[in-house]
């Protein structure tokens, strides 16, 4: 039984979605499987190549870009629209005739509709299972869609009763899976996962980037998933309420010091010298900047996307021991408990948050014990090679 990824992202490298899958091709040949990536679409501009051939091998897991690597100028938005929903949907069905074979086991990892369509009708045709990733609720990904209501209507009841199982990262799109699935799809549930090995770095011969305890956030800076405005006012009020010395410091391309869209925001509520933007990173910078930070907000909103998924961003925290305060919005406090592994407060409530900066910032050796706690949280529910045999041993069950 072979499996094969199928997705419209780079390989090996990007952002939560791609480690996710290196996270699961880890823990998948632990438990004796083979994988071949499939990237369906092209996806990377020109003059920004990751260094990787169009076909090769990462780490011995063999992938192929099979409709070519790069997308046509920006300026050629005709063919890059025909490339996108048309030409590499139809160039992936043939691609599929011709190398599935009956008995193979193909994952998807990705949302266009079409694309979906035709890699399901070539399954079907070639005897091959599929399984479907969900880690967002579909409709969440083109709230503003003009015809949003027919394309979920299309999804909901045309392409998800067609898959033979799905992987939900999170209890409420479980619920939702099993609600649209055909009745003998098998559905599991695979948490956010977070390979601990980059993160076991001998430290002791590297300083803090920082002379003060400081903040941090990577990532993305979007206000309906991350709550940056809110995160800002609360520190702050951190900042007018206590004389303690820390800065806020956030990292990632939406934090490009040119360009973040929340300079106006910092300036306005006189935080210009208390928080950092430093725009993009490198990965090896940001294992060092979380291993030295005091503590990290996720500040999850109330809405229909924060509601299903299961932030990647909480693990990386935890795996780098440092304190997490957080919203207990989704499937946090299935896995934390607060005051004993991450801090946990409502969505809101702003003295709670500010509260529990306070004391993280004035007792860092409690925060460091409950720190401890959450990396073992995470080494026990996060880890790959622990999920990965579960998945290995639900798909063999298709």
């Amino acid at each position: 039984m072979r499996l094969l990824f199928y997705q419209d992202t780079p390989f090996p490298y990007g952002m939560a979605a791609a480690k996710r899958r290196l996270c699961y091709i880890k823990g998948l040949k632990a438990a004796g499987d083979e994988i071949n990536v499939i990237i369906c679409n092209k996806v990377l501009e020109r003059g920004k190549d990751d260094g990787m051939p169009a076909k090769g091998q990462y780490y011995g897991t063999p992938y192929c870009y099979i409709s070519g690597k790069y997308k046509y100028p920006k300026w050629n938005k005709l063919m890059r629209g025909l490339d996108w929903n048309i030409i590499d949907p139809i160039r992936t069905f043939f691609y599929s005739l011709q190398h599935l074979h009956k008995g193979d086991i193909v994952y998807v990892y990705l949302y266009p509709l079409f694309l979906q369509f035709m890699i399901l009708l070539a399954s079907k045709i070639k005897g091959a299972k599929t399984i479907k990733e969900t880690c967002e609720h579909p409709s969440s990904l083109r709230m503003n869609h003009k015809n949003r209501k027919l394309l979920d209507w299309i999804e909901f009841h045309i392409i998800m009763p067609q898959y033979d199982g799905f992987i939900a990262i999170s209890t409420s799109l479980e619920k939702f899976v099993n609600k649209y699935k055909k009745t003998s799809a098998e559905v599991i549930r695979i948490p956010i996962l977070v390979d601990p090995e980059p993160y076991n770095i001998d430290f002791s011969q590297i300083q803090s980037p920082f002379d003060v305890p400081y903040i941090i956030h990577t990532g993305t800076m979007y206000e309906q998933k991350d709550s940056i405005s809110k995160i800002l006012h609360a520190f702050a009020k951190l900042k007018h309420e206590y004389t303690l010395p820390c800065k806020l410091v956030f990292t990632g391309k939406d934090s490009d010091p040119h360009r973040c869209k929340y300079k106006n925001q910092i300036e306005q509520l006189g935080l210009t010298d208390d928080v950092v933007l430093m725009g993009y990173v490198c990965d090896e910078e940001i294992l060092k900047l979380q291993h030295f930070a005091a503590l990290s907000i996720i500040y999850k909103s109330d809405n229909l996307q924060t509601q299903n998924c299961f932030p990647t961003k909480l693990g990386e925290m935890l795996m780098s021991q440092i304190p997490v305060i957080m919203t207990t919005i989704g499937d946090v406090k299935l896995y934390l408990e607060s005051g004993v592994s991450a801090y946990l407060f409502e969505k809101d409530d702003e003295n709670k948050l500010v509260q529990y900066m306070h004391t993280v910032l004035s007792q860092p050796q409690e925060a460091s014990v409950i720190a401890k706690r959450g990396n073992e949280v995470a080494l026990n529910s996060f880890n790959p090679i622990v999920q990965g045999k579960r998945l290995s041993e639900f798909i063999h069950g298709l």
